[in-house]
């Protein structure tokens, strides 16, 4: 994580303090994440790849569901299927292991648009 104490700014979680939830933008909202990744000069950092079969367990794909520039949501690839494409999990409608692609949730659209993010960082 990086955290700066400033919601704009960092990738943090702090949890609840004095009955707040605190936490930057990054970390919580898929389109600001995408950013921070790809602008990020310190903690995780991330390249765009053009394809979903270029990434690694832990790397990230943000989904633009309407085409319009915007990222509505983020999964993290855990785990492989027999042909190497990535399985994602999430947490808005609790995912373990589903197909990248997420042509079977109500939010994907034809318009869909993908993010590929390898996460550049060695941990």
């Amino acid at each position: 994580m990086n955290y700066t104490g400033k919601r704009n700014s960092g990738w943090w979680y702090r949890g609840r303090v004095g009955g707040q939830e605190l936490w930057s933008f990054s970390w919580a909202v898929a389109d600001s994440l995408q950013f921070y990744l790809l602008t990020s000069r310190r903690g995780s950092r991330a390249e765009e790849v053009d394809s979903a079969g270029e990434l690694d367990l832990g790397d990230v794909i943000s989904y633009d569901w309407d085409g319009d520039g915007r990222y509505q949501h983020s999964t993290v690839v855990t785990a492989m299927d027999p042909n190497g494409m990535p399985l994602v999990n999430a947490h808005t409608v609790s995912s373990k292991h589903r197909y990248w692609s997420y042509t079977d949730s109500p939010a994907w659209t034809e318009r869909t648009r993908y993010r590929f993010l390898h996460i550049v960082d060695s941990f």
